[in-house]
């Protein structure tokens, strides 16, 4: 009869991880992370976020020279 798998996995010697073990996992999964989120910001957010800000900023100066706001043709469809 074959022993139980359990069993010969019990009697097995398992080696301790390496002392910075954890140290060298963490400063690869945050570097990782830390890419991720800087190619999002970079590629996504700035980019959304200067187009929202030059909107108001030439509907500003649009009011400041004519007196009058007028919205562009895609807010008035909505």
């Amino acid at each position: 009869m074959q022993p139980d798998l359990f069993d010969s996995l019990a009697d097995l010697e398992v080696p301790a991880p390496p002392e910075r073990f954890d140290e060298q996992l963490h400063q690869r999964v945050n570097r990782s992370l830390t890419t991720g989120q800087m190619i999002d910001l970079f590629a996504g957010a700035l980019p959304f976020a200067a187009v929202t800000f030059g909107r108001a900023f030439v509907g500003l100066v649009t009011l400041s020279l004519t007196g009058r706001y007028e919205p562009n043709s895609r807010s008035r469809r909505r």
